[in-house]
């Protein structure tokens, strides 16, 4: 009986392990498109300036901005909720 139950809570872990790598990927694949389209100085940021093309990422650049440097690297863009691209992610299940 214990072994099963390991083997039960061995499995949701993993399974949980699996959709937090899955999820985190998303987030930093969505931040690299970003980056991609609006880059136009391929700096590898989005500075405000380039941001004027995205309406709903200039609304919440200071938001998204956490180190106040008036650019958005990847690392921010893939942590933020307030990134468009992540609200779709976070959503699913």
């Amino acid at each position: 009986m214990m072994k099963r139950l390991e083997k039960v809570l061995l499995g949701l872990c993993t399974v949980f392990a699996v959709q937090i790598i899955v999820v985190a990927e998303a987030h930093a694949s969505s931040a690299a498109d970003l980056i991609d389209k609006l880059d136009t100085n391929k700096d590898g940021e989005i500075s405000l300036k380039e941001a004027v093309r995205h309406t709903e990422l200039l609304r919440n650049f200071g938001l998204i901005d956490d180190n106040e440097d008036g650019k958005l690297s990847e690392s921010e863009l893939a942590k933020s909720k307030l990134t468009p691209s992540n609200t779709n992610v976070a959503a699913q299940p």
